[in-house]
């Protein structure tokens, strides 16, 4: 239902429906991001407040700094207590999408660039065999999409699976972690 909510406003690049990890039970908040991040204030704007059965939505942006950076974070959250958002991260696939995890200046300094990776690498091995991981990062004069999102490819949606229910919701330098299924065929042509 929220999901379709989001929609409306433009094709979503990612949806995570946070639920408890035990139950599989909906915690009344989701997060989304647009293909076009320009239409995150429009749906912030048209969303928030709007009354969904009996209980009214909180439309923001996930993150303080969101606004300031555009091109970094910019998915707004959904909050609806006691109502059940059934749509999940989206279908599973062998890749996941972490964000909220690293910020562009953790990214910049190289030996900083490699511990992260092999932290996220070693953590992500508890839930199965990672066949890639993909953290990009900004080059200067290049356009560079997916800066500050972390990719990890599974051998199997079952592996991805596991991760991305232990993944959601944990902190990782004092961040909560946002997941989402991404698209295998993306992200083999490096479209983050």
């Amino acid at each position: 239902m929220v999901k379709e909510l989001l929609s409306s406003f433009g094709q979503l690049k990612a949806f995570n429906l946070v639920t408890e990890q035990s139950t599989g039970v909906s915690k009344g908040y989701a997060f989304a991001e647009y293909l076009d991040p320009s239409l995150t204030d429009q749906a912030i704007a048209g969303l928030n407040g709007m009354q969904l059965g009996d209980k009214n939505l909180v439309v923001q942006l996930s993150c303080a700094n969101a606004r300031n950076n555009v091109a970094q974070n910019t998915f707004p959250q959904i909050q609806v207590a006691g109502i059940d958002l059934s749509h999940g991260a989206g279908p599973p696939t062998e890749v996941l999408c972490l964000m909220n995890m690293v910020t562009e200046d953790e990214l910049k300094d190289d030996e900083e660039y490699e511990d992260i990776l092999e932290d996220i690498r070693e953590e992500c091995a508890k839930y199965g065999i990672v066949k890639s991981l993909e953290i990009p990062r900004s080059v200067p004069g290049v356009d560079v999409t997916g800066v500050g999102k972390v990719f990890v490819e599974f051998n199997s949606k079952q592996e991805c699976q596991k991760a991305q229910a232990a993944l959601t919701g944990r902190k990782f330098a004092n961040r909560t972690v946002v997941t989402s299924y991404y698209d295998p065929d993306m992200y083999h042509r490096r479209q983050f």
